[in-house]
């Protein structure tokens, strides 16, 4: 039986669709109701779709937490943090909720989202919908592969979802940042392939790291690295997928974590200059325009905080 929302570590898909919403209601027990049937409703569709590996989840956002369940917060659930240093910045954006769907075919996730709207009704208002599609086997809109020190197998179960020492009540929960980037693809193109194998530490065929002798200056790759500062691994699964237009497009990042202090770390790491005045060069050719933190909770969580309904 599956105990964690689909969607979190499923392996990818080739589209998804992303639901930023606010809650319009007052009536906390009817949106307990609602939001724990979700999966139940995503599970139907992924049978109805089978060949199409439908998944997804539904998220709380950092400040609604409070309200829909007021006695039982997670530790260390906090707002998206502040990211601001010289031109860099990622000004928070608060939803409610989040809506995640993908799966291999677009028409399907356009029916599910319908199939949740329609569920959650004049209870929610969609502020912000992306669409996001897989791209070139995985590559950023960069042309370069995305992630490719993501954890694998089930090592990505490990790094997202909450283990029962840490809480036996948010057991195979995850804590999630989502960065909507907007890249500056006609100033990044200019550059050329070797310029931008530079700043991001790695070929751009083959995602290899490139040679420290061959290295000028600070790389994207070193400031992103899955390492702390002690050298201890960070546990992060990155759900990223593209998306765009021919007219401005972007990355849309997620980024599912067990321990969000340290992808905290991680995300000041990449925006703040270290002491050598450094940081993440590749923030000179894209901004994140959305970014808010949410709360997966598990299946048996949302279950357990349905009042019964008396008669």
């Amino acid at each position: 039986m599956l105990k964690a929302q689909s969607g979190i570590c499923d392996e990818p898909n080739l589209h998804g669709l992303s639901l930023f919403c606010h809650v319009m209601t007052d009536d906390v027990d009817v949106m307990r109701r609602k939001i724990a049937r979700i999966p139940s409703i995503i599970d139907e569709l992924s049978d109805r779709f089978s060949e199409a590996m439908l998944n997804g989840f539904i998220a709380v956002g950092s400040e609604y937490w409070d309200i829909l369940y007021p006695d039982r917060r997670p530790e260390g659930f906090n707002g998206f943090p502040d990211l601001r240093e010289g031109h860099r910045e990622a000004p928070e954006q608060v939803y409610d909720l989040l809506i995640s769907i993908r799966s291999d075919r677009y028409d399907a996730n356009y029916l599910a989202a319908r199939t949740l709207n329609e569920w959650l009704g004049y209870d929610i208002e969609i502020a912000e919908h992306v669409h996001s599609f897989r791209y070139l086997d995985g590559r950023d809109l960069m042309g370069f592969i995305d992630a490719p020190d993501n954890p694998r197998g089930l090592r990505r179960r490990s790094v997202a979802l909450v283990e029962k020492q840490q809480s036996e009540q948010f057991e195979h929960s995850s804590y999630l940042f989502v960065q909507k980037f907007k890249h500056d693809l006609k100033r990044w193109d200019y550059l050329g392939a070797q310029r931008q194998e530079q700043i991001v530490g790695r070929d751009k065929v083959t995602a290899e790291k490139l040679p420290e002798a061959d290295i000028v200056g600070v790389t994207h790759a070193s400031k992103a690295r899955l390492l702390d500062k002690n050298e201890q691994p960070i546990p992060l699964l990155r759900q990223n997928m593209a998306w765009g237009d021919t007219r401005e497009q972007g990355m849309l990042a997620m980024y599912f974590t067990c321990q969000p202090k340290a992808v905290v770390n991680w995300l000041k790491q990449r925006y703040h200059e270290d002491d050598s005045s450094q940081y993440d060069p590749l923030l000179d050719y894209t901004q994140a325009i959305v970014n808010s933190a949410f709360f997966v909770p598990s299946r048996a969580f949302l279950k357990t905080s349905v009042q019964p309904q008396t008669a």
